[in-house]
């Protein structure tokens, strides 16, 4: 709001008080001014019929006659001297009574006397008479001849404004009446008027004056003067909502201090509410940095994507947290007497905790797998340590199997998981001897089983998150949906193709998908899947496989997922480029750092990467469609905690591990170019 527009309280309550005052007094003035000449004017009529009485008093003793006789007799001064006695004590300019005659109108003037010495004496004389336009009023005479006995009123103006009243005087012979005409000046009403209104207005406008002068100092010191220090306090707080402002030590005793109590009660609450927010927001940052920092530590104990060929078999392996970090793993390795194990599991928890009791169960089966334990007895003994170490009772399904690489044959055995699925043919789901979830009870009673997974046949393993996938109706994923995405290509007669396990499990990744578009994840999802290639499509050795990375990474830029998953190929090409030492494990921390910030900040869809052992080092390359962005051209510097999560972190890491790194942008793409010493 403009300054222009912006007025004082005390000067809106002065300006109502002061136009209330003004109205006050001209509305009294003018009811004043006319009950006062309706008052005076009835005390005049009072006058002037007292006055008409006693001459018509006198007239009935001597009678009209006695006005036409003799102006020196005895009668007529008598007459004369009482009428002008009566007009000097009415305080009248002249009284005259003359004749009328009812039939004819003829008129005649019997006295004319008048107050002043001097102008009676003209009066007498016969030198000094009225004008007929101001002694004759025909309406009064007209009233006096149809019977009216009340008396007259009338003004007018010669050179004087003046007033006449005039009185009928009916004498008892019948014939003619008489008309007493009394007139008096009109300045002595208007002087009393005047007097009236300083007595009854000048006073009591004075006094509302001064009541009203009072009342508007009241109103500023007590309204007007704490409403503006409330006021300006709000000003101050609303740049500042985080500290409290001074007390206003405002003690009325009235409504005003209970707004000021009120305002410094909200200011307080909002002060704590502000600083609370703000811890908040500095927690939650705090907290999504380190969900963040716990994420990437899961990926990389359970990644996102995972495939792997060992002699015939294709292990293939996704995961998808709900939220930053999960519940549900997977695990796949090939222990040291050349049999491959598996293992998925889903735990009870869900975010910071599950992830932490997942790391847990996760390593004690796969440690108690690699030292040759069976299934069972591996699940069997991590349940008794779980037992010793789970204080808030989570509890975990886990699925555990070894695979035979000569025989195909798997032996497993499951603690309370879902039942897997058989594929290769038919889809079948398998009903093994169910154990019980590891955490529960002292004895899980898990035990071994055996199947084998013959050529072009394979097995599907899940958590529950998967099924119980929900859509926007409400509806579950559900096992029938599972089947008959299960029955497509290629899970026919024979499981084939250039990664059958892969491809099985983005058929499933996209029917889920589809299903539960537009909604968010409910639960963790996680699917491993093995599978027995058919020998027509068998691709040869280990050795020869790694010869032909060594050879893809030699020629040329190599397409990768964009997707945190791509590290296991980055490695994999990195340790058959420049083997696996101290030196390329810290070149390939910089190269996950360098992926991660790809993958979560540049929004690209397409990635390629190229690997070569130089004179001068190893040379990484990474090549991408994200967003610009030069990672050599920001100051190495120390960031707070909280800025971390926006990559500050990844490039000084990268900065001190490479001997010299490069950016450019060609066609479109980003190269990012980076050396580490070997």
């Amino acid at each position: 709001m403009g300054t222009a527009m912006k007025k004082s309280l005390s000067k809106q309550i002065g300006a109502w008080f002061l136009g209330l005052l003004l109205l006050t007094v001209v509305v009294s003035t003018l009811w004043n001014y006319y009950s006062t000449r309706d008052a005076i004017i009835e005390v005049e009529t009072e006058n002037m019929e007292a006055c008409a009485k006693m001459i018509s008093g006198t007239l009935d003793n001597v009678g009209l006659e006695a006005l036409r006789g003799d102006k020196g007799s005895d009668d007529y001064t008598m007459i004369r001297q009482s009428v002008r006695n009566q007009c000097r004590g009415f305080r009248l300019i002249y009284i005259i009574i003359y004749s009328l005659e009812p039939k004819t109108g003829h008129r005649e003037i019997l006295l004319e006397v008048a107050s002043n010495p001097e102008a009676d004496t003209l009066m007498e004389q016969g030198k000094l008479t009225v004008p007929a336009q101001s002694l004759f009023q025909v309406e009064a005479e007209n009233a006096f001849l149809e019977g009216s006995n009340e008396i007259q009123r009338g003004e007018w103006s010669a050179e004087r404004k003046q007033i006449s009243w005039r009185a009928v005087y009916r004498p008892k012979e019948i014939g003619e009446i008489a008309v007493i005409c009394m007139t008096d000046g009109l300045e002595m009403e208007i002087s009393q008027i005047r007097e009236d209104f300083l007595t009854d207005i000048l006073t009591p406008t004075i006094v509302l004056s001064l009541a009203f002068l009072i009342l508007v100092i009241l109103l500023r010191r007590r309204v007007a003067e704490p409403i503006r220090s409330i006021s300006e306090r709000m000003k101050s707080f609303a740049k500042n909502s985080t500290v409290q402002p001074e007390p206003l030590n405002i003690h009325s005793g009235d409504e005003i201090e209970e707004i000021a109590v009120s305002f410094e009660k909200m200011t307080a609450d909002i002060s704590t509410y502000v600083r609370n927010i703000e811890r908040l927001t500095q927690e939650r940052l705090e907290t999504d940095v380190q969900m963040n920092v716990a994420g990437r530590i899961q990926f990389g104990m359970v990644q996102e994507r995972k495939n792997l060929k060992i002699g015939a078999f294709w292990i293939s392996a996704l995961t998808r947290p709900a939220k930053s970090v999960g519940g549900d793993f997977y695990d796949c390795f090939r222990r040291d007497d050349g049999n491959i194990c598996l293992m998925i599991g889903d735990v009870s928890g869900k975010g910071i905790s599950g992830a932490i009791f997942m790391a847990l169960v996760k390593t004690m089966v796969r440690e108690k797998l690699a030292v040759g334990l069976s299934p069972a007895e591996a699940l069997n003994r991590a349940n008794v340590e779980v037992m010793l170490q789970n204080p808030e009772g989570l509890f975990a399904t886990v699925f555990a199997a070894e695979v035979n690489l000569r025989t195909g044959e798997m032996r497993y055995a499951n603690a309370g998981h879902n039942y897997p699925v058989l594929l290769g043919g038919e889809p079948r789901i398998l009903k093994p001897n169910n154990g019980i979830a590891l955490g529960l009870f002292d004895d899980a009673e898990v035990v071994d089983e055996v199947l084998t997974i013959g050529v072009g046949q394979g097995l599907l393993l899940y958590t529950d998150g998967l099924t119980e996938a929900i859509n926007a109706r409400r509806e579950a994923f559900g096992m029938g949906r599972l089947l008959e995405t299960l029955k497509e290509e290629p899970a026919g007669e024979n499981l084939g193709g250039e990664n059958p396990a892969e491809e099985v499990l983005m058929r499933i990744s996209r029917a889920v998908g589809k299903f539960c578009e537009g909604v968010e994840p409910f639960d963790d999802i996680a699917a491993l899947m093995i599978c027995q290639e058919d020998e027509e499509n068998e691709p040869g050795t280990e050795e020869e496989q790694d010869e032909c990375a060594r050879e893809g990474a030699r020629n040329g830029f190599r397409p990768i997922p964009a997707a945190l998953s791509s590290f296991d190929i980055i490695r994999e090409t990195v340790f058959a480029c420049a083997g696996n030492t101290e030196k390329t494990r810290k070149a390939l921390l910089a190269c996950d750092e360098a992926l991660a910030n790809i993958v979560n900040y540049s929004g690209a869809t397409e990635l390629s990467f190229a690997c070569e052992k130089r004179e001068d080092g190893l040379e990484i390359v990474f090549v991408d469609n994200g967003i610009p962005f030069d990672p050599t051209a920001e100051i190495a510097s120390e960031k707070q905690f909280e800025h971390m999560d926006n990559g500050g972190m990844g490039l000084n890491l990268i900065r001190q591990t490479v001997s010299s790194f490069q950016y450019e942008q060609k066609d479109g793409k980003n190269l990012f170019t980076m050396i580490f010493p070997l």
